[in-house]
């Protein structure tokens, strides 16, 4: 448990819906296990969990998000209508600006569907979905890299191309206790230093940006 509260407390891991789940089965192990060699790899496992990163490229059957059925590509997805563009504010806090993070190279990271008729304005400048478009997972994903991102906030704004609907995954990403419903969020990365930020979607607007 003290393993578990360390992780948050460094920013080791701030996902405080995947954290409870840990401390939950924590606490059902304790009581369950009653010799100490199989309780203490059962803790161990868990506070590995809590700190531990993984790159999961495809979970197969297990992903919770449908691709093989009718109708798959309207499930677990948000639909940008037509003539309306959703905003977001990231407060970065100066990221690239300080020690080690001067150097830290970012990228604004998209996931969906139709993403390729997509057009982003990120910091004033419009970029084409399709230019950045790849896929991840049985969904569209756009990675646009940011630089060396030296402000203290970061505006993105989406709309789709006139007589498309690209739809965003809804995840959601839990960070303390904000859920982020919008698979959009940066991530910076560079001399040991990761961070991610997530932002909430502002009202829908029905002009252009």
């Amino acid at each position: 448990m003290a393993v578990l509260g360390g992780a948050y407390l460094l920013g080791i891991n701030r996902n405080l819906l995947y954290l409870s789940m840990l401390l939950s089965t924590s606490v059902v192990l304790s009581v369950v296990l009653k010799r100490w060699w199989t309780l203490l790899l059962g803790l161990g496992a868990c506070a590995y969990l809590a700190v531990a990163q993984a790159n999961v490229d495809d979970l197969g059957v297990l992903y919770p998000a449908p691709r093989d059925i009718p109708g798959a590509e309207n499930m677990w997805v948000a639909r940008i209508g037509e003539g309306q563009t959703w905003s977001y504010r990231f407060t970065l806090g100066g990221v690239g600006t300080r020690g080690e993070g001067a150097s830290a190279e970012g990228y604004l990271y998209i996931d969906g569907r139709g993403l390729s008729n997509l057009v982003v304005g990120v910091q004033g400048r419009t970029l084409p979905g399709s230019s950045y478009c790849s896929r991840k997972n049985g969904l569209d994903h756009l990675a646009i890299p940011l630089g060396t991102e030296r402000a203290e906030g970061l505006v993105v704004t989406l709309r789709g191309l006139p007589g498309t609907n690209p739809r965003i995954f809804q995840g959601p990403e839990v960070h303390g206790f904000n859920v982020y419903s919008d698979a959009v969020w940066l991530e910076f990365t560079g001399n040991g230093i990761r961070a991610i930020y997530h932002a909430q979607r502002a009202a829908a607007s029905s002009a252009p940006p």
